[in-house]
């Protein structure tokens, strides 16, 4: 799996998550989010490495 992007609280991670995920690409969310706000160092989206590319170009285009 290979982080994409960071977010700064896990309901913007989820809503990038859901987008990949209806569009085929599996994503995981890993971060420690405490209500609406994201862990200290942020929290990370993953796809895996040869989705990585079609990934960020959705969400890009999103």
């Amino acid at each position: 799996m290979q982080v994409i992007r960071t977010f700064p609280t896990q309901v913007e991670a989820d809503l990038a998550r859901i987008t990949l995920e209806g569009a085929g690409i599996a994503a995981v969310v890993v971060g420690v989010g405490i209500g609406m706000e994201g862990g200290i160092g942020g929290v990370q989206l993953l796809v895996p490495e040869d989705r990585a590319e079609a990934a960020l170009k959705l969400l890009n285009d999103a």
